[in-house]
């Protein structure tokens, strides 16, 4: 968890000319890798670095399109140790130092964007009936999507015939909320945890992305990626837990650019 009392926020701009960064900045995997090279070498027995980012590849200023990263850290960042021998950046990487004392009060309210993984945990049916589902595949595509549906709804009855000793034995997994009447509940309910309520909501239902996960230059799996942008008014009701919330992330996927709050004052 990252220390409140010691805050930076860095905003890296992205060379919309460089090919090489146009390749980097689609891939949340690579972006995380070398954001990490800017924090690894001050690791010690006492700190330990921890970091948010978030991609916005849309980003506008004085009505140019400059692409960014924004990354929260608990230590200042090298990023001379992350960047010195690529070409990836336009301009010398901007650090803010955050006092979040002097921005965070109860009751305050603040315009927010937040893009976020919502996910649930449900128990994983599929391991009990392998062998009568290995014909079907588990993942949805544009080429399975009928042979999909036949499994899943196969599935459904199979889990019918599951005893309460069988269901509380089995293993959960977390899986994407895509419902948006349970996407807005998940928000909701972190809103909740974590020191703040909503007041005005605006979002966009969010798409999967699917992610390849390498090891030692292999694909050894593919991670789907559920990316929801939510953005309106929130309040803060309890200024530590808010706190807590803002410098920690909110929901899963941190690793791929999800959980960053953005915050600004109403």
């Amino acid at each position: 968890m990252l220390r409140l009392n010691k805050i930076y926020l860095s905003n890296l701009e992205i060379d919309p000319k460089s090919s090489k960064a146009a390749n980097w900045i689609t891939n949340p995997y690579k972006i995380h890798q070398r954001l990490w090279m800017g924090f690894e070498k001050q690791k010690s027995e006492t700190t330990k670095p921890d970091f948010l980012y978030r991609i916005e590849e849309d980003f506008k200023q004085a009505g140019e399109a400059k692409p960014r990263i924004l990354v929260l850290s608990n230590i200042s960042p090298l990023w001379e140790n992350a960047f010195h021998s690529e070409e990836f950046l336009k301009g010398k990487p901007q650090i803010l130092n955050l006092n979040l004392d002097n921005i965070i009060e109860e009751d305050r309210s603040f315009r927010f964007s937040l893009k976020a993984n919502p996910t649930k945990k449900i128990k994983d049916y599929r391991r009990l009936f392998k062998e009568d589902l290995k014909n079907y595949p588990e993942k949805e595509s544009r080429d399975n999507r009928e042979k999909y549906l036949e499994g899943k709804n196969k599935l459904e009855k199979l889990i019918q015939t599951v005893s309460k000793e069988q269901r509380e034995s089995l293993p959960s997994k977390r899986v994407g909320i895509y419902k948006e009447h349970e996407q807005v509940e998940w928000l909701t309910r972190k809103g909740e945890q974590s020191g703040f309520e909503i007041l005005n909501l605006q979002f966009d239902k969010g798409e999967k992305e699917r992610i390849p996960k390498k090891k030692d230059g292999s694909v050894i799996h593919e991670l789907d990626l559920l990316q929801v942008h939510f953005t309106g008014i929130l309040r803060v009701t309890n200024t530590e837990a808010f706190k807590n919330a803002y410098v920690s992330g909110i929901g899963s996927g941190k690793a791929f650019g999800c959980g960053m709050l953005l915050l600004a004052r109403v």
